[in-house]
């Protein structure tokens, strides 16, 4: 879970009446199952988040995920793009919907997150495994391009993508001149050190809150809307950067570089050099996040009111954008 404190004027999703949780849950089971407890993992705007214990049965606890557009993208990416032999994802059991709302039901993985669990050992572990999936997605790109569920972001569009950005935020008065300019500095910057990079599959909130391990397995979880066909070195960038998500992980980050340059094949002077520019990828991404939360009316954020939050980020960019 994320160290950031809710904002209290977030309006958070309303979940489904019990009834509907259990008519569920009977047709997942084929009978009629009771709930021996439930905890609370998440609860937000746009998603809801439970692990249910079923009384005599099996699987005897469930992962139960509440969510709105566009987190229904999860639906999609779990059955139409994830293997989870190679991308190291929860299995989903069940999907089934009610009005707007996607409810998903799925493994259990347990709450061993590498925020609070990680040594030399699993850091290493974790940049293999971070290697070995990008290189067997990077094979269906084409594939995954036809299924036309997830978007797909190269260097070679960063300028349109960010120019879109910009034309978003001065309608809305958030950003002047000076800012807008040095935002599109930034994306060509990026674009012309980036262009190089392979495409693969992005899961794009690669931090090690979203990295679970159970018993000697690690597995990946919460693919969303950040997931994205484009420059695998943004995932390398997230869980190597200075983040609340990643708490004292980053430790390890020089073992998880190496763990992936030497699974990819890669030399780790290059790759260190060039993370600086995927750590601002993913920053401009969220700051492309925050833009489709108050495009879709969403006001709040987990820190504050997204009109605060967007020039805040966009000035962590602009200096950002001095240090190169």
């Amino acid at each position: 879970m994320s160290s950031f404190k809710e904002d209290p004027s977030l309006k958070l999703l309303t979940p489904v009446p019990d009834e509907q949780l259990l008519s569920w849950l009977a047709e997942f089971y084929g009978r009629e199952v009771g709930i021996a407890s439930r905890e609370l993992l998440r609860h937000r705007d746009l998603s809801y988040v439970e692990r249910l214990t079923i009384a005599e049965s099996l699987p005897n606890s469930l992962i139960y995920k509440l969510v709105l557009p566009p987190w229904d993208i999860e639906q999609e990416l779990h059955q139409h793009v994830l293997i989870p032999s190679i991308s190291n994802s929860a299995q989903l059991y069940l999907t089934a919907h009610y009005g707007s709302l996607t409810a998903l039901f799925m493994e259990d993985l347990g709450t061993n997150s590498l925020l609070t669990t990680a040594n030399a050992e699993i850091a290493n572990r974790v940049g293999e495994m971070l290697a070995k999936m990008h290189r067997a997605y990077s094979y269906r790109i084409d594939e995954l391009i036809r299924i036309g569920v997830l978007r797909t972001i190269l260097p070679l569009g960063y300028a349109d993508f960010v120019g879109r950005l910009i034309a978003q935020l001065v309608r809305w008065n958030l950003l002047d001149a000076a800012a807008a300019t040095s935002l599109l500095k930034l994306a060509k910057l990026l674009a012309a050190k980036l262009a190089g990079e392979p495409t693969s599959l992005v899961h794009g909130d690669f931090f090690a809150e979203n990295i679970i391990l159970r018993g000697d397995r690690l597995f990946v979880i919460d693919w969303s809307w950040f997931t994205i066909l484009g420059v695998p070195l943004m995932d390398l960038a997230s869980i190597t950067l200075d983040h609340p998500k990643n708490g004292s992980f980053t430790v390890w980050k020089n073992q998880v570089i190496e763990a992936y340059c030497f699974e990819s094949a890669r030399d780790p002077a290059i790759i260190s050099a060039l993370l600086p520019y995927a750590q601002t990828l993913n920053r401009l991404f969220f700051l492309h996040w925050l833009v489709e939360r108050k495009s879709r009316g969403i006001m709040g954020t987990t820190r504050g009111p997204v009109d605060h939050v967007i020039p805040e980020v966009v000035s962590e960019l602009q200096d950002r954008l001095n240090t190169f």
